[in-house]
């Protein structure tokens, strides 16, 4: 590649308030390793599921702030990020109970959740996309079943929490009820089982081999289809 090929493929990010050149295509964390920023709070599985990267960003043709997880969000031109302090609510010490659970169960550990304004703040920032006011709002009415079904894909990030105004912790209550739930209302897996059925029938056997043996260029193209 020629010195102005490289030059044409970065782009311009903004952190703490100053402005760096990155390669396009990249991460936000990867941008961060690229600049030689010491990122070592906030990294975790660099795959989406752990939550440890939570960042705020706004793009330069908009006015309101967006959220995401830092190793899941690529780089834009102009892009402005800040990066969010760790998750620093405690975990509630919170044995299963002997009798079968119900909101006051959840409210012995957790008793600002029935604090909640319906302001959806919560549910704004969550860049897993749930309805986490909704889930609030079924475990203050003791559906818990409902609320375990809707935080089933948190990663624990703590961006609801941050922007509570009235100090309720949402992924610690779901992620409770989800305790709650599994102990008492345990469900077949059949959605899992199923996809483990099909794996060993090889219906995914062409498509594997596909992807183990595809170059860098077909691999991309792949992602991009995804993506779409």
């Amino acid at each position: 590649m020629s010195h102005s090929d490289s030059q044409s493929s970065l782009i311009r990010i903004e952190v703490d308030g100053a402005e760096h050149p990155v390669p396009e295509g990249i991460t936000v964390i990867q941008a961060m390793w690229h600049l030689g920023r010491p990122t070592i709070h906030g990294v975790g599985c660099l795959g989406g599921v752990c939550g440890a990267c939570p960042i705020t960003y706004r793009l330069p043709d908009q006015m309101s702030s967006k959220t995401g997880l830092a190793c899941q969000t690529a780089v834009r031109d102009g892009m402005a990020i800040t990066f969010i302090p760790s998750d620093s609510s405690k975990k509630a010490i919170a044995l299963l109970p002997k009798e079968a659970p119900t909101q006051k169960t959840l409210f012995q550990y957790y008793p600002e959740t029935r604090r909640c304004t319906a302001c959806r703040a919560c549910t704004s920032v969550c860049p897993q996309e749930i309805d986490v006011m909704g889930g609030v709002r079924a475990a203050i009415n003791g559906e818990l079943a409902t609320v375990a079904e809707k935080f089933t894909t948190c990663v624990m990030c703590g961006l609801c929490a941050a922007v509570c105004e009235v100090q309720i912790k949402p992924h610690r209550v779901g992620m409770y009820v989800r305790r709650l739930t599994g102990a008492f209302y345990p469900k077949e897996a059949t959605g899992l089982l199923h996809r483990i059925e099909e794996v060993r029938s090889g219906k995914y056997a062409s498509a594997w081999d596909r992807l183990l043996s595809a170059d860098d260029a077909a691999l991309s193209e792949y992602c991009r289809s995804e993506e779409k």
